[in-house]
């Protein structure tokens, strides 16, 4: 009998650790490493440590996937427990909490570089000579090739590995495919044209999530366009990349639909189209905002902002006030008049439940809210005309923001006293803002006021927090 196993086929090991003997030098090891005081080592020796280790990680890695390998041609998933998994990728998940993604890419990955096509690859990657992540990039794209090809691709696609990046080295290897395989890059070109898509979904935190697949162009393309609007406004600018990119969309998007250059639809030109009550408008207690379409709705303050430089249709409309959904005039039909009305310990305030089944009817019909009929319709006002908006453009030039050096084209026209609390659509009233100062001055609570010099100060305010009770 080997002496390293017992009769049950597990082996030994360090008593006091629990580790199998093959494994107990490599976890000393680690022990020593994290045993260290980085503070006593000299620069140039940490240095040297983080790049040695990195290496020495790599090809840990590598092994790591040439046993995976193994386990997954053996079927031995699950094997360490005596029990037979159902995948090797799920057994991944569920011992190591991989996500779905990582592994199946773990499996994928070394299924692709130990099946026996990329020795060249395999020997580089155990030898510490290129990383996980060249190897990956790889067996991704020799996957669609036939085997006696990426043979003999595979030393080139090494060399190829040495000196680039994986990013650089994902370019390089398409390119190669294109040449030894033209037919079978011109499939997948194909192949990845059917799974182009975007998808977009409102979710439970009133969110909108965004996900898709572009083709090479279609991304360059969108890149091409974002990077201009996505860069930071200033040295001070605290946005992460990611939030930048999403304001770059929305105002990519939104200035497509200014351009006025889009197809119409249904005959009237592509727009955004809040319908809000006026009690949200004037800034009234109980205003439930508006709705902005399927995505779902926007908060008071948000349809304020947006009523300061939009054209604004009034319609007028009446409630149908009888029983709807199980709600008449407002309030359900099944209550205690004594305890859902008023609170206790304010009589002269309505309940919460009452404020609700009030707030309900209000509600558009498709919601559960009365029907509306809409009895009279104005015509679309324009709040700022164009004529303002340029001498506003000579006078502001830009954000009236401290230190804020947003562009002419991303700003809005505010009003310092909303139209709708009466203040004056006029030159001494307005005052241009970006979107991300727009938004501060409704959403935020800053106020804006302009002296008689003619200077504009911005303080912050402190908003009022309306709790439910």
């Amino acid at each position: 009998m080997d002496s390293n196993t017992h009769s049950a086929g597990r082996p030994l090991g360090d008593q006091a650790t629990g580790q199998p003997d093959r494994q107990t030098p490599l976890a000393a090891a680690t022990e020593e490493l994290a045993a260290q005081d980085l503070d006593r080592l000299p620069d140039a020796a940490l240095a040297e440590d983080t790049i040695w280790l990195r290496q020495q990680l790599d090809r840990l890695e590598g092994q790591w996937l040439r046993r995976l390998a193994a386990v997954d041609a053996r079927g031995a998933a699950g094997a360490e427990a005596g029990e037979q998994a159902a995948s090797t990728a799920g057994w991944l998940r569920r011992r190591l909490r991989l996500g779905t993604g990582a592994a199946r890419s773990a499996v994928r990955t070394a299924r692709a570089l130990f099946g026996g096509s990329l020795p060249a690859t395999v020997a580089a990657l155990v030898g510490g000579h290129v990383s996980p992540a060249h190897a990956r990039v790889v067996a991704d794209g020799t996957r669609d090739l036939a085997d006696h090809v990426t043979i003999e691709a595979d030393p080139v696609l090494v060399e190829a590995a040495r000196q680039l990046d994986p990013p650089r080295l994902r370019q390089a290897v398409a390119q190669l495919a294109q040449v030894v395989d033209p037919d079978g890059t011109d499939r997948l070109a194909e192949r990845r044209h059917e799974r182009r898509g975007l998808w977009l979904s409102p979710t439970w935190e009133g969110m909108v999530a965004v996900d898709g697949l572009l083709e090479p162009e279609a991304g360059t393309t969108l890149l091409a366009a974002l990077e201009p609007l996505a860069r930071p406004a200033d040295a001070h600018d605290a946005r992460s990349g990611s939030q930048r990119n999403a304001d770059a969309l929305t105002e990519l998007a939104r200035r497509a639909l200014e351009g006025g250059r889009l197809p119409t639809a249904g005959g009237v030109r592509p727009q955004l189209l809040v319908t809000v009550d006026l009690d949200s408008l004037l800034g009234r207690p109980g205003g439930l905002g508006g709705e902005a379409g399927w995505a779902g709705p926007l908060g008071p303050e948000a349809c304020r902002r947006l009523a300061c430089d939009g054209a604004v249709t009034r319609v007028v409309v009446t409630r149908h006030r009888g029983p709807v959904h199980g709600i008449e005039d407002g309030f359900s039909g099944n209550h205690d008049p004594a305890t859902d009305h008023t609170d206790s310990a304010h009589p002269d305030q309505p309940t919460l439940q009452a404020r609700l089944r009030a707030a309900m009817a209000l509600l558009p019909p498709t919601l559960g809210g009365a029907p509306r009929q809409p009895l009279d319709v104005g015509r679309a006002t324009r709040v700022i005309h164009p004529a303002q908006r340029a001498a506003l453009a000579v006078r502001d030039g830009g954000c009236v923001f401290l230190d804020c050096d947003r562009p002419l084209a991303w700003c809005d026209a505010h009003h310092l006293r909303h139209w709708l609390d009466g203040g004056p659509t006029d030159l001494s009233n307005l005052a241009l803002v970006c979107r991300a100062h727009h938004r501060a001055v409704h959403e935020g609570g800053w106020q804006l006021t302009r002296g008689p010099d003619g200077r504009f100060t911005a303080t912050p305010g402190h908003r009022r927090h309306h709790t439910a009770a």
